[in-house]
C-alpha cells in the first residue's frame, strides 16, 4: 500500500508539471509580443495635416476671399492681448463688428490702467459704438483708442496677400480647410494692410479659410516694447 501511495503521488506531480508547461506554451490573447499572439497591436487615430510652400494661386485665393469679405459678412469678433513689460500686467481688448445691410457697427471693450492709488490696477471700459462705413469707423475710433489703436486698424484692414508682400508663406491643409501662415516684412506693413502702423515690427499672420470664406485671422507682432496678439473670427 505504501508503494502504491508513492506511485500515485509521483503520478499526480508529473501531471501538474505537464499541465503547467502546457499552459505556458499555449497561444494567448495578451499583447506580450510573442510570435503566437493573436491580438493585433492598437493604432492611434490621427488627422493628417499636409504642409507645403504656398504658391501664387494660394495667395490669389486668400486675397480674393478678403476682397469679398464684406459681401456676406454678418459679424466679426476680435480679441487683443497687449503685453508691455513696463506695465506689469497684460492688457486685453475685445470687439464686435456687426454688419446690417451696408451699415457697420463697431463696439469694443478695453482694459484701462487706473491711477496708482486706485483699488484696482485695471478697469474694463466699454466704449460707445461707432456706426458707419469702414472709413468712417476708422476716422471716429482714432480719438477713442490708445494702445489698441493699431490692433483696431488691423481688424478693419483688408490685407493685400500677394508675392512680395509676405515672406515664407506656407499652406497647411486638414479636414476643416486650409491655413496660410507667413511673415510680413517691416518695410511692407503699410502696403500689406493699407494703413500706417507706427512702431510695429516682426509681424506674423495665420489665415484660416475654406474655398468660400475666411474663417479666422491671427496676428502676432511687437509694438514698440510690447508683444501683441490679435485673433479675429468671422461669421457669415
Amino acid at each position: 500500500m505504501k508503494t502504491a501511495g508513492r506511485l500515485l503521488a509521483i503520478l499526480l506531480a508529473a501531471l501538474m508539471i505537464a499541465a503547467t508547461f502546457g499552459c505556458s506554451l499555449m497561444p494567448t490573447n495578451s499583447g506580450g509580443g510573442g510570435g503566437n499572439s493573436t491580438k493585433a497591436p492598437a493604432t492611434a487615430a490621427t488627422t493628417a495635416v499636409r504642409t507645403e510652400a504656398a504658391q501664387e494661386d494660394d495667395l490669389i485665393e486668400v486675397r480674393t476671399l478678403y476682397r469679398d469679405l464684406f459681401d456676406s459678412l454678418t459679424k466679426s469678433e476680435t480679441s487683443v492681448v497687449y503685453d508691455d513689460p513696463s506695465v506689469g500686467t497684460k492688457l486685453r481688448a475685445s470687439s464686435t463688428l456687426t454688419k446690417d445691410g451696408e451699415t457697420l457697427t463697431y463696439q469694443a471693450k478695453v482694459d484701462r490702467l487706473n491711477p496708482a492709488d486706485a483699488e484696482r490696477f485695471v478697469t474694463e471700459e466699454t466704449l460707445d459704438p461707432v456706426v458707419g462705413t469702414v472709413d468712417e469707423i476708422r476716422e471716429n475710433y482714432a480719438g477713442l483708442f490708445v494702445w489698441d489703436r493699431v490692433a483696431t486698424g488691423l481688424i478693419l484692414a483688408t490685407p493685400e496677400v500677394a508675392q512680395g508682400y509676405v515672406a515664407s508663406p506656407v499652406i497647411a491643409s486638414d479636414a476643416e480647410g486650409k491655413i496660410l501662415t507667413a511673415s510680413v516684412p517691416d518695410d511692407r506693413l503699410e502696403d500689406f494692410f493699407g494703413i500706417e502702423l507706427p512702431g510695429v515690427t516682426g509681424m506674423t499672420i495665420a489665415v484660416a479659410y475654406t474655398a468660400s470664406a475666411i474663417r479666422s485671422l491671427s496676428l502676432a507682432y511687437t509694438q514698440n516694447a510690447a508683444s501683441v496678439t490679435v485673433t479675429v473670427t468671422y461669421t457669415y
